[in-house]
């Protein structure tokens, strides 16, 4: 009888399995229909898109990402208001630099830690369960122990996310084309992704409006990506650091740090991918032995078995298969960045 009611837990375990991670997998779906919402909500309320970032001129400002940005438009206008009003509405020079801000939101460490957690607790829409649960931050000491001292603006404290949000160029991954230019600069022409960065004047933060109507996705709402799954490696999941000694790990464990600010070159992939970026096959996969490795490492990935989501430019989530042709390497036949694409005229169908 013993033997009997073990081989049939045995049979049924899989099967339990697989509806707990089908439930994690349609709430991981229900969180980018929420941002897909809030996108909506903005363009809505300002005629215009929300903006990738705001207010950083170089590698060392950090600045707010389109994850803070959407907040008021998500029903949390209260957290909205408090890290304008600590970072004297996103100030270059003095607020959203993360030693400045993050670590010092409370006149108390215990008003600070319980900020923390509340802030924290806000951006859950950000984290899909089928690779994390609960609430999570990076506060003091959760940094890698070699992150180098010159890294600290790159977005080592605050909330973490499973999400990013598509931008990029033509054929290009490196993220420096993320830095937001000022309204006479004219590289922010260059950028083709979903989302560009924001307006404003010089280094005075205080005056950012958003750059784009919802007119600048010319192949159709349906046809565009603007918020995907990111990949991080399994192992480095909850871990932030810049300089980690690892053999191969260099670079990646950017990728799970704080998604409410970016700076520096590599922080930027903590809170954005590349429309050109590689889809990871799985959590694991890094990409060495991968034709399109060189292109670099941070792509786009789940934790689902071979598939990831992506937010649409209607609202609707697709999920789409790990398989689907991704990256430059690719070339003419990357579907992915073509759906990521905002300008190139060539709207294509859903895999």
């Amino acid at each position: 009888m013993i033997a009997i009611i073990g081989v049939l837990i045995a049979l049924l375990l899989p099967a339990v399995q697989a509806a707990r991670e089908a439930a994690r997998r349609s709430q991981c779906a229900n969180n980018l229909r929420q941002i897909g919402l809030a996108v909506h909500n903005f363009n809505s309320s300002l005629n215009a898109l929300p903006p990738a970032t705001v207010g950083t001129d170089d590698w060392d400002h950090a600045n707010a990402t389109f994850w803070v940005l959407i907040l008021p438009y998500m029903e949390q206008e209260m957290t909205y208001d408090l890290i304008k009003t600590k970072t004297n509405n996103f100030n270059l020079t003095n607020g959203m630099n993360n030693d400045e801000f993050w670590n010092v939101l409370g006149s108390t460490q215990a008003e600070t830690t319980q900020l923390q957690a509340s802030i924290s607790s806000v951006f859950s829409f950000c984290r899909c369960p089928s690779r994390r649960n609960g609430n999570s931050y990076l506060g003091n000491g959760r940094a890698e122990s070699d992150i180098s001292a010159s890294a600290n603006a790159a977005g080592i404290h605050g909330p973490q996310g499973d999400y990013a949000f598509a931008i990029g160029r033509d054929t290009e991954i490196w993220p420096n084309w993320a830095e937001n230019y000022n309204v006479t600069n004219s590289t922010h022409q260059l950028q083709v992704g979903a989302l560009r960065v924001a307006i404003w004047n010089g280094s005075d933060a205080t005056t950012w409006v958003p750059r784009d109507a919802i007119s600048w996705w010319a192949d159709g709402t349906s046809n565009q990506i603007v918020v995907g799954e990111k990949h991080i490696l399994g192992r480095l999941v909850g871990r932030c650091g810049w300089e980690i000694t690892t053999p191969g790990d260099n670079r990646w464990t950017v990728g799970d740090c704080s998604i409410f600010t970016a700076a520096d070159v590599w922080g930027y992939f903590c809170a954005m991918r590349s429309i050109n970026g590689r889809i990871a096959r799985g959590p694991n996969d890094r990409g060495n032995n991968d034709t399109q490795a060189s292109e670099g490492q941070p792509h786009w990935g789940s934790s689902h078995s071979g598939m990831l989501n992506f937010l649409m430019g209607d609202g609707s989530v697709h999920g789409i298969s790990v398989t689907v042709p991704a990256g430059v390497a690719s070339g003419g036949n990357n579907i992915l960045g073509r759906l990521g694409n905002a300008r190139d005229g060539r709207p294509v169908a859903l895999p």
